[in-house]
């Protein structure tokens, strides 16, 4: 409910603009409660970008780059279904 509120300032603060995140997801869970909170407050983001677990900086350990995050199909098919 934090990022809502957030958001919500955001969009106050820049007279109604569009607001979006973007995140690499994780959990299924985790998004499913991103979502819940979005529903609960009334507030969500304008857009969501999803990226993939492949990307990533080029200063990212190399164990974090091929463990952490869902590859982007998979990761577009879960968001979709949510």
């Amino acid at each position: 409910t934090e990022l809502s509120y957030f958001m919500d300032q955001l969009r106050s603060l820049s007279n109604g603009k569009p607001v979006g995140i973007k995140l690499c997801l994780g959990q299924p869970e985790e998004f499913c409660a991103l979502v819940r909170a979005f529903l609960d407050t009334g507030i969500h983001p304008d857009f969501i970008t999803v990226d993939g677990g492949e990307g990533g900086t080029g200063a990212a350990p190399p164990e974090f780059s091929d463990s952490v995050g869902t590859p982007l199909a998979e990761a577009l098919s879960v968001v979709h279904a949510v």
